[in-house]
């Protein structure tokens, strides 16, 4: 059954997606005044929408009493079902009472029956099914080789793999803020780098084409100065490559317990959607919305899947990140979507791409075989599934902004 909203009832649309505590907020900007050893020049606007968690203090506040009801419909986690089956196993498997004792001069008396003889189990029963063997994949590694590089003064940038769709940056020094951004014709994406000789990889999300490499360091407060600067020629591999590395925003490797868990779910499957779904559902039936972290979470917040994983819960870009590290170590290519969703919500949430469908639509659990977003924090804070079902699998409620 297809749901379909209509634009006269965006009102309550909202309000269902408020259920999962993301809110309207206007994404933070970081004014940099560009300076040169002997003067200041114009101001540069350094936006920070993939380093600025898209969540606000207000959604925390808007969606209390909607969270309130929300909490009497959660899912039984794994906790919970294994304490209740640890309970029901103590109740049904109470001491039976000792057998009377027989003395020995008592005369015990056989009586055979007129019973057929039992079958074997094997006549009777299908052999045990063998036990699904969990396969941990060997997932994509981003390197630094160092054959095409930029280099001036503390900062690196190799872009060696670019064809692979990612550069990876190193900032030697420590103590002031450096920003990375990457120019595309008119779209610009700005990155934190962590710098103290970090190496960090981040990706070309906009495909092949020219782009515009620039490093800033921070003088003081919102000021920064720039320290390179240099336009690179990229042409990649597959327009998925980017979006099937670990990257600073999806940061998995073969160790990762996200990998594990991944493979867990995925054991014995061989169908990228049926991957795709034990993957979604067990995220939106076991991970709940951090609240609180919503309330004080700070620019340049960077989820961490296996902290999620580990939790049990985060925000909308927490969701995502983890979502995307665990798909693409399956190799099923993944965006992580930085956009609003209607009516004016900053929000983080998937898209992906199967070799059947290609980046296609519908979400995930409509009776359709098909879908690029995977909207897990709505559905997983949504007591209505088929309202926000709805909601999500109609695109026109999405604007994306930046890919990762």
């Amino acid at each position: 059954m297809e749901y379909r909203i209509k634009r006269r009832s965006l009102a309550v649309l909202l309000a269902i997606a408020l259920l999962s505590g993301c809110a309207p907020a206007e994404s933070p900007r970081t004014v940099i005044t560009a300076e040169t050893p002997s003067s200041t020049v114009e101001a540069v606007s350094l936006e920070q929408q993939e380093t600025s968690a898209p969540e606000t203090a207000q959604s925390t506040a808007e969606t209390e009493q909607s969270s309130a009801e929300m909490t009497q419909t959660v899912p039984a986690t794994e906790e919970n079902s294994t304490v209740q089956a640890a309970q029901i196993t103590s109740e049904d498997s109470a001491e039976a009472p000792p057998e009377p004792d027989i003395p020995a001069q008592t005369t015990v008396t056989t009586v055979q029956t007129t019973q057929p003889p039992a079958t074997t189990a094997s006549t009777t029963q299908p052999p045990p099914a063998e036990p699904v063997k969990v396969v941990i994949p060997d997932v994509r590694v981003p390197l630094s080789p160092g054959t095409e590089t930029i280099s001036e003064g503390p900062a690196v940038v190799d872009y060696s793999n670019s064809a692979d769709g990612y550069i990876s940056v190193c900032w030697a020094d420590s103590g002031k803020r450096v920003k990375l951004r990457l120019t595309y014709g008119d779209k610009v994406y700005d990155h934190d780098v962590s710098g103290g000789g970090a190496t960090e990889y981040f990706p070309i999300s906009c495909g092949s084409g020219d782009y515009t490499v620039q490093l800033y360091e921070q003088t003081e407060g919102n000021k920064y100065r720039k320290a390179l600067e240099q336009q690179i020629t990229v042409k990649l591999k597959s327009d998925v490559s980017p979006f099937l590395y670990p990257n600073k925003y999806v940061d998995f490797s073969r160790k990762s317990e996200c990998v594990r868990k991944a493979a867990e779910l995925c054991a014995g499957k061989t169908d990228e959607i049926e991957k795709l779904a034990a993957i979604f559902q067990w995220i939106t039936d076991s991970v709940t919305y951090d609240k609180q972290l919503a309330a004080t979470v700070q620019s340049g917040y960077v989820p961490d899947p296996d902290r999620t994983l580990e939790k049990k819960t985060g925000i909308c870009f927490d969701y995502a990140s983890l979502m995307a590290a665990m798909t693409r170590s399956q190799d099923i290519p993944t965006r992580l979507v930085i956009g609003y969703a209607a009516d004016n919500i900053y929000h983080a949430w998937n898209e992906v791409y199967t070799s059947e469908t290609g980046w296609i639509t519908p979400e995930l659990l409509l009776s359709k075989r098909g879908y690029n977003i995977t909207d897990a924090t709505f559905y997983a804070g949504s007591s209505d599934k088929e309202k926000i079902s709805a909601y999500i699998s109609d695109s026109g409620n999405y604007s994306a902004l930046y890919y990762y």
